[in-house]
């Protein structure tokens, strides 16, 4: 075995005893006893681009198909063994939610494995992790033989063309022989039935620029599969590598800026509307607030910037509240306390939305989710009653018409600013933070024990926040 403490010998001791050889050398490196990581660099024509198997001990194919998708496209590749097997994570961190939670530090008492994950991803790639590809297994007692796909750092439209292209593929390389063709659903464009959060917000798609994570059926990772599979994943990766690499302007994408504690994805307007912003500075700490803003921003063709990270799991127990220069913890949640990396990562969100209204800041809108009451709560900056008024009914008007055919899902109230008196009036944001920075603002909070309670309300209000931002743009934007 050897270590990690010094790869760059590693793999020049390796080149020279190999010569000539066309493969990239392969690593082994062991972790406390608990399990091994293989990996290698990608040939310079996928630089930045990793194909992982995560549970390579548990589903020995995977590895197959991953190394199949290596040696035929030239990605690089890093599969984990053992690790499964003592409940070990590969693919995200422990996640922490205050300051004096210990994480243990024993090799044996450990809970994740994630560190040296990126580590090893991060140095196969020299620091650019620019597309992760993961490869799991789906489980036979499991209904359906759909290939289930989360997508990170695309969008919408993107996804379409990923999707598309892997259906293409598959029945090209197919064609007239008799192989059962692998159908996908692919997150965010269908619902599935694997949520894997801390994946998304604390893991291996936020920490790469680009991700996929497959489950695949395992009966499409047997023998009498697997070789034409493999030719069907790798044209699909080289596709997926093009898109990535070549920043087409013909589909809206996704311009990424990675920190250490966390990302923003910014997503320009469809509509050219310079101006205005829907941002989720807290993105992966208000767990679906993310995955609105990127479908508000669709359904309305406006710009949005996404925040994810900057936890407690990625900053040591404390949450660096982003939109606004200062961080807290939940033991005195009152209490915020400015900090050099809070002002470091609110400068990079305030930039970044400004980069996204391509200039002044007319109006901002911040969706944010919480738990203490049942009413939607806005607090705003420029906004009179007449204004709050129109925008209360027209959230009434859009609400209402779209429960006569959702009578399960709950009735929410709406609380705005200064019509209302409100719980969350966002002061610190309001102060010295982005609300601030806009000529007008609109601070939405949303009720986690209501209109966030399930999907089908989910899918709800994310139509009338979509509707009453449209609204509120008629009517502010000036």
């Amino acid at each position: 075995m050897v270590s990690l403490a010094n790869p760059v010998l590693t793999v020049a001791l390796i080149a020279a005893i190999a010569g000539c050889a066309v493969k990239q050398p392969t690593i082994s490196y062991e972790v406390n006893q608990l399990g091994r990581f293989e990996y290698r660099e990608p040939k310079p024509g996928m630089s930045g681009v990793v194909i992982g198997a995560p549970h390579g001990g548990a589903v020995g194919s995977t590895v197959t198909l991953a190394q199949l998708i290596s040696e035929r496209t030239g990605a690089g590749f890093v599969a984990a063994y053992g690790f499964k097997s003592k409940q070990l994570s590969v693919e995200q961190p422990e996640v922490r939610s205050h300051p004096y939670r210990r994480i243990a530090s024993g090799p044996f008492q450990r809970r994740s494995v994630f560190v040296e994950f990126k580590d090893i991803l991060r140095r196969v790639t020299h620091g650019s992790i620019d597309l992760y590809v993961g490869i799991r297994h789906r489980p036979t007692a499991e209904a359906t033989d759909r290939m289930q796909v989360i997508a990170s750092g695309f969008t919408f439209e993107e996804a379409k063309i990923i999707k598309q292209t892997f259906l293409a593929t598959r029945d090209r390389v197919i064609g007239a022989r008799a192989i059962e063709k692998l159908a996908i659903s692919l997150d965010p464009l269908e619902d599935s039935s694997w949520q894997a959060p801390g994946i998304s917000h604390h893991g291996v798609l936020m920490v790469a620029e680009k991700g996929l994570s497959l489950r695949i059926p395992v009966k499409f990772l047997s023998e009498n599969n697997l070789k034409v599979y493999g030719e069907i994943f790798s044209a699909w990766v080289k596709e997926i590598e093009r898109l990535v690499h070549e920043h087409s302007q013909l589909v809206p994408q996704v311009e990424v800026t990675l920190m250490e504690l966390g990302r923003f994805d910014l997503i320009a307007s469809r509509k050219g509307v310079a101006g205005v912003v829907i941002g989720a500075p807290h993105g992966s700490f208000d767990e679906y607030t993310a995955e609105i803003v990127k479908q508000v921003g669709f359904s309305t063709g406006l710009a949005t910037v996404i925040a994810r990270g900057f936890t407690p799991t990625e900053a040591g127990g404390w949450r660096i509240n982003v939109n606004r220069p200062s961080e807290k913890n939940y033991l005195v949640p009152e209490f915020e306390a400015n900090s050099p990396r809070s002002r470091k990562i609110f400068d990079a969100f305030k930039q970044i939305v400004l980069d996204a209204a391509g200039g002044a800041l007319r109006l901002y809108f911040d969706v944010h989710q919480y738990g203490v009451d049942n009413t939607i709560q806005i607090a705003t900056v420029g906004i009179d009653s007449r204004q709050a008024l129109g925008i209360k009914q027209e959230y009434n008007r859009v609400r209402d018409q779209l429960l006569i055919e959702n009578a399960g899902v709950d009735r929410v109230e709406l609380l705005i600013e200064p019509l209302d008196n409100i719980e969350i009036g966002a002061w610190p944001a309001k102060y010295s933070g982005i609300l601030s920075v806009a000529r007008k603002s609109l601070h939405i909070e949303l009720p986690v024990n209501s209109a966030l309670r399930n999907k089908a309300s989910r899918d709800l209000y994310t139509k009338v926040i979509s509707e009453l931002i449209t609204h509120a743009l008629r009517e502010l934007a000036d």
